[in-house]
């Protein structure tokens, strides 16, 4: 099968980069068509716990824009055909299922653990989700 739309979720954590550097080679190898994808998690939890509001997922956006543009920068150099997104929402719902079937992913290349100090204890929970819920095929890059 050959991959034609890839998508590669990234969150600032040494995973996610590495698994930017695989997706960014193989889009390359394949002449995929690329979609880095940063996901400002919402927590429902901390919402009601904290109270924490829409400005504060806001500002983490307008950060998670600034952090994703040297990626799209590389991306752009190396020839490929890219485009970034920043999203508010579900991590786990975004990656598995909302993103790929809006946007035609055939394949998610993501991490193994992403920043979370818990999720680095096993296979990232995010990841997990992913993988067991995605209807295309995923690569987990360590």
């Amino acid at each position: 099968m050959m991959y034609q739309n890839i998508l590669i979720g990234i969150d600032g954590s040494k995973k996610a980069e590495n698994a930017f550097k695989t997706g960014c080679d193989l889009a390359k190898a394949l002449g995929a068509k690329v979609s880095i994808v940063w996901i400002v998690n919402r927590d429902r939890g901390m919402d009601v716990s904290f109270g924490v509001g829409e400005e504060f997922y806001l500002d983490l956006a307008d950060q998670a824009k600034e952090k994703i543009q040297p990626y799209l920068a590389e991306a752009k150099q190396k020839g490929l055909d890219v485009k970034s997104d920043v999203i508010i929402g579900s991590t786990k719902t975004i990656l598995a299922e909302t993103y790929p079937k809006e946007h035609n992913i055939d394949l998610i290349i993501i991490g193994q653990t992403g920043m979370n100090n818990i999720e680095k204890l096993v296979v990232g929970s995010h990841t997990s989700f992913v993988v067991r819920n995605s209807a295309c095929d995923v690569l987990v890059i360590k």
